[in-house]
This record gives structure tokens, C-alpha cells and sequence, in this order.
């Protein structure tokens, strides 16, 4: 995704030199499904994961062995119970409408999913005590403000309308800074080989370093979605 901040990528402080679909390994996750939180055909998505190297940031009240997560390709998606294939990286491959291939994440969207993740995200509502309605209001906003950073799709609010799109992404363009931090791409194949892509999702690791080259492994994949 071509970076709307026209900052360099880099993650911790390193440059990164992108490649395709790493070695097969054994990153394992497996998903079930349930509902979910807002109605973009997006996030949040709440995945439900087994077998990493690392335990995944979740929000606060995230049940144990979940994360949140929100797609950065607008145009693929990913279905339930089926088995993928997962490899962490820095970027999108083989999918999305806009970018390249690999197509770097851009750091305005690391931001803001690690505020996210973290329950720290400025006018986000993480309480459901009124049936999930705010909260899923909020996922949308943020779902079409990454779609919009990542080239996925046209901006979809007026600049200064005061909208929780709007309030977001300018939070972005103030706080971001130039690198994607520990924030990373999961990406998903319904295959081992890589050549049957579905939709990317982002994950925040406890740490950048050591996590930049993990393996691919098998996947269970369903989407754990609440209602709105």
C-alpha cells in the first residue's frame, strides 16, 4: 500500500526486503465460527488461534486464545471452517485492489491497529453493554479508514466532518510514526503451496524483533463474528 504518510518502511528500525511466500512450518492456527462486530463484510473479526510462537495483543475482555483483527483486502475473503495455510509478514501478496504485490503495510494502519489491539484507540467503543451497536459502528469506521490508507477503496467521509473516520484516520496522521512497529500481516492460502490466496488479516506481536520471518503452517480458518 503506497504510504499516504510518504514515510519510508521500516520495521524497528531496519530496512525490509520483501519476498514471496515464505518456507512451510509450523504456524498453526485454528479458528470456529461465531458472530461478529460491525457490517462491512470486514472487521472486527475475533479469530480464535493454537500453535504460534507468540501470543497475539487482544483487546481488553478478548477470550483467552483470541485476537481482534481487521482485512486490508477489500477484495478477497476468508470462510468458515476451511483449512488455510498462514505466513506472518510485513505485507499483503497476491490481493487487494490497490498497491503492489507484495504490498507493504502502511504505518498509519499499524498505528491504529496497535492502539486498537492495545484498548487504547482514541473514541473507540470497546463496551457492548448496549447490545454491541457503538462498538460496531466504530469497527466499520476503522474497517473503511484502513481500506482507504491501504488503497482499497475511495475515502468514504467528508475531511473534518467530525466522523469517528474522520477522527481516526487524523489521529493517525498526527500520533503515526515511520515504521509498522510490531504490527504484522498474516497472510492466508487455502493452500500449501501459496497459490489460492484469501483475505489478509494483521496481527500485533508482543515484540518486532525475531518475528519478522516466521513460516508458514497449516490453518484452520473459520471467523469467530458477532452480531451486530
Amino acid at each position: 500500500m503506497k504510504s499516504r504518510s510518504s514515510r519510508p518502511l521500516a520495521v524497528g528500525g531496519l530496512a525490509l526486503l520483501l519476498t514471496g511466500v515464505p518456507a512451510l512450518g509450523a504456524l498453526t492456527m485454528t479458528l470456529t465460527p461465531a458472530d461478529y462486530y460491525g457490517g462491512t463484510q470486514g472487521g472486527e473479526f475475533l479469530l480464535g488461534y493454537a500453535g504460534f510462537d507468540f501470543v497475539p495483543v487482544a483487546t481488553p475482555g478478548t477470550p483467552d486464545g483470541h485476537f481482534e483483527t481487521f482485512c486490508i483486502e477489500r477484495n478477497e475473503h476468508i470462510h468458515f471452517g476451511v483449512t488455510f495455510y498462514a505466513a506472518l509478514n510485513t505485507a499483503a501478496v497476491h490481493g487487494g485492489v490497490g498497491g503492489g504485490d507484495p504490498d507493504p503495510l502502511d504505518p498509519l494502519t499499524a498505528y491504529l491497529y496497535a492502539q486498537f489491539a492495545s484498548g487504547v484507540l482514541t473514541d473507540y467503543t470497546y463496551d457492548v453493554s448496549d447490545g454491541g451497536a457503538a462498538r460496531s459502528a466504530c469497527a466499520d469506521a476503522l474497517q473503511h479508514v484502513i481500506w482507504f490508507i491501504e488503497e482499497e477503496e475511495e475515502q468514504t467521509w467528508t475531511p473534518g466532518d467530525g466522523s469517528l473516520a474522520d477522527r481516526y484516520y487524523q489521529d493517525a496522521v498526527l500520533h503515526a510514526g515511520q515504521t509498522i512497529g510490531a504490527v504484522r500481516v498474516l497472510n492466508l492460502y487455502r493452500d500449501a503451496e501459496g497459490t489460492q490466496c484469501a483475505q489478509d488479516q494483521i496481527v500485533l506481536t508482543p515484540e518486532p524483533g525475531g518475528l519478522l520471518l516466521l513460516t508458514v503452517g497449516p490453518l484452520v480458518l473459520s471467523v469467530l463474528r458477532r452480531r451486530n
